[in-house]
């Protein structure tokens, strides 16, 4: 176990820092007994970090030229700087996003952007990020610049539904499958039908446009052709962009598509996550390779854009089988396909049973899909970022011209509204002349939700009301 020890007010983003380098490091309360520390000095007006690590020392400072909700995020960056700094200079370890452990380098990127000439610069040099992704994240930008534009007021509908056939290993998701909990199906649909409408209502009452809307999960097309065709019924106006991820191919169904074109819908996910059958069968996906093929086809036949994930790390899964995977899916040549890099999340039965990827192949099966992709015509549009992540990379979404998924863009830059409806739905208001966000979640679990989506139907209107 490695202890630090901080008299940082944010020590969870100190803590980490931290684990990038050691999964088991832990805060701890006295100084003397820490292997790490980590301490905020205060002189004036100047803020001063001073990291320790193994005789080591790194420090770093800044004066706030900012509000005070700038001036936080400043704390906690050079915070994080210094300690990234001394560990990095004792463990001969670099990182490819440096010492950045949010969710969406991107963002960060936009609102440097706005205080220096030169974001790049402040990436590589003070951030530590490497250049290659310094480079992606200038890459995914300049894919972005006409998109947002696309993205207008109002906000976008989330609908999420949390059933599964059964369970991936590396899935941490609060879904459940669906054979378990087969009673709660049909109460659960009259919820969540209930709450698109009194949602839907609310946001026509206050002026509100609704724009793209998003089916996530779970797997939405767990459900019946007849529980989606009933829910699909409650949308009753015309989405910017419709978007189901259907994800699991053994799950989608000729009536089912029919019941989506019907509605309106325009894009569909069909997620291989991997073309090799062994590793399918070890995740515990309950569909062939064939299955990819032969639902893809049939998506195409109604006119769908398709997006498809792939993972990179996954067990048993070496270089040249995920080049495998990569290469099948640039021949099938859906319009998006999004290259995830395995996370290993506290719940997932990879994260009980202590698995662990070959690291430098990950990298290596990353680097090449980038490759790949940028030769048949595919640009990264989006990316987002996830603790526990293998070799401390990155999830990106690719796209071919004309195809971006808005509601993907306006998630991860949170530059849009979300009115969300289902369980673990969380609703966000951005309040962007302010700078800052708010959110309301509602119940992770199927029951609770049930008994209490009212309540957590409150607390959204109360959050779009102020």
């Amino acid at each position: 176990m490695t202890t630090i020890f901080t008299n940082f007010e944010y020590a969870t983003e100190v803590c980490d820092v931290a684990k990038l380098f050691f999964s088991d490091a832990v805060l701890i309360v006295e100084r003397e007994d820490a292997d790490i520390t980590v301490v905020e000095e205060k002189t004036g007006s100047v803020y001063r970090y001073i990291a320790v690590y193994n005789g080591c020392k790194e420090e770093c400072s800044f004066s706030p030229a900012g509000n005070e909700l700038q001036t936080v995020r400043l704390r906690k960056r050079y915070a994080k700087i210094a300690l990234y700094k001394v560990l990095s200079r004792v463990t001969g370890v670099a990182m490819p996003w440096g010492s950045l452990t949010g969710i969406r380098p991107t963002k960060l990127a936009r609102q440097l952007s706005k205080e220096t000439p030169d974001w790049k610069k402040t990436f590589t040099e003070l951030l530590d990020v490497s250049h290659e992704k310094t480079s992606l994240v200038a890459e995914i930008l300049q894919t972005q610049g006409s998109l947002r534009q696309n993205i207008i007021d109002g906000a976008d509908l989330y609908i999420g539904i949390p059933f599964c056939v059964s369970r991936c290993s590396y899935c941490s998701f609060t879904s459940g499958e669906l054979n378990r909990l087969r009673k709660y199906v049909e109460p659960y649909v009259d919820a969540l039908c209930d709450d698109i409408s009194q949602t839907i209502a609310f946001a026509r009452e206050r002026g509100i446009a609704l724009n793209n809307v998003y089916f996530g999960g779970g797997t939405p097309t767990s459900l019946s052709a007849e529980q989606l065709d009933r829910i699909m019924s409650y949308i009753d106006f015309r989405p910017v962009e419709y978007t189901v991820e259907a994800g699991r191919p053994d799950t989608i169904t000729e009536d089912k598509l029919e019941v989506f074109k019907r509605h309106g819908v325009d894009r569909v996910s069909i997620n291989p996550q991997t073309f090799n059958q062994s590793v399918l069968d070890i995740i515990g996906r309950k569909h062939t390779v064939r299955d990819i093929y032969d639902k893809y086809a049939l998506a195409k036949q109604y006119s769908f854009e398709v997006n498809m994930d792939l993972i990179a790390g996954l067990p048993t899964e070496t270089y040249s089988t995920f080049v495998n995977s990569i290469d099948s899916a640039i021949e099938l040549s859906p319009d998006n396909i999004t290259v995830h890099t395995l996370a290993l999340k506290r719940g997932s039965i990879l994260k009980e049973s202590n698995y662990a990827a070959t690291e430098q192949d990950v990298s290596d099966m990353v680097r090449y899909a980038k490759k790949a992709l940028s030769n048949n015509g595919y640009a990264p549009y989006y990316m987002y970022r996830q603790k526990f992540m293998t070799e401390n990379l990155e999830n990106v979404g690719y796209c071919k011209k004309n195809t971006a998924c808005l509601y993907n863009i306006g998630i991860m830059e949170e530059v849009t509204n979300i009115l969300a409806c289902g369980t673990n739905a969380i609703s966000k208001r951005i309040f962007s002349e302010e700078d800052r966000i708010e959110r309301s979640a509602n119940a992770k679990d199927v029951i609770t939700y049930i008994e209490r989506y009212k309540d957590y139907l409150d607390k959204k209107f109360e959050l779009f009301s102020r």
